[in-house]
């Protein structure tokens, strides 16, 4: 759907079809980029590996904290390989108290990467790489343009999902401090048939803890 559909849509499901409207095409554009985001959020919608401003990571040697592209949602998958050769070195996902833990010394120790860590806008290497290289990351991320700057002025992801934004933008519209529109129990029913299509929306500590990938297990006590 484009955003002229979808805009469309949104004036349908609420009746919101005759001039002055109660919601602005400029509040429901911002709404609908707002559910894209949302959406892939909740539901990982976008897979990425081949977009080099978001996959691909120049490596200096010696530095080990690099800046994530801002979509980057999760990374599922990272390789390191050296400059001058082929040979990718996958890096496992971890975190800072397993690294602790295995290594010591891992701040300051000078090696080929083995480890890497994600953190909220940053990528850290489990050492000081000991020479320059690249770092290809394979992720979830959010949409790279806003629905209206897309070529077809439509969302990025896929079509399937496109009519469920208008929900998220319901949600929004009748969410406002505004007496001719405000209807919580509207603005309820709207959210929850948006979390029905892309599921809840993880918190900060789950989506910590999916990015490393250390294993769970139970410590014997004697």
């Amino acid at each position: 759907m484009t955003l002229t559909e979808l805009i469309a849509q949104f004036r349908s499901d609420s009746f919101d079809l005759e001039l002055p409207y109660l919601s602005s095409d400029a509040n429901v554009t911002i709404w609908l980029n707002e559910a894209e985001n949302e959406a892939c959020i909740r539901a990982r919608l976008i897979h990425d590996e081949t977009t080099s401003a978001v996959c691909s990571i120049a490596v200096t040697a010696g530095t080990r904290t690099y800046p994530l592209h801002a979509s980057i949602i999760d990374i599922d998958r990272a390789t390191f390989t050296a400059t001058g050769t082929t040979y990718e070195n996958v890096l496992y996902l971890t975190d800072r108290v397993e690294m602790d833990r295995l290594y010591s010394d891992w701040r300051t120790r000078t090696d080929v990467p083995r480890q890497a860590m994600q953190n909220d806008k940053t990528f850290v290497l489990g050492c000081l790489p000991s020479t320059d290289g690249t770092i290809a990351l394979e992720c979830y991320r959010l949409p790279l343009l806003n629905i209206e700057d897309q070529t077809l002025d439509t969302p990025e992801i896929g079509k399937i999902h496109h009519r469920h934004l208008v929900q998220w933008a319901l949600h929004r519209a009748y969410s406002r401090p505004d007496a001719d529109i405000f209807d919580p129990n509207k603005a309820a029913t709207a959210l929850a048939e948006f979390t029905r299509v892309f599921g809840l929306r993880p918190d900060a500590d789950y989506r910590r803890a999916c990015q490393a990938n250390r294993p769970n297990c139970n410590k014997a006590v004697w």
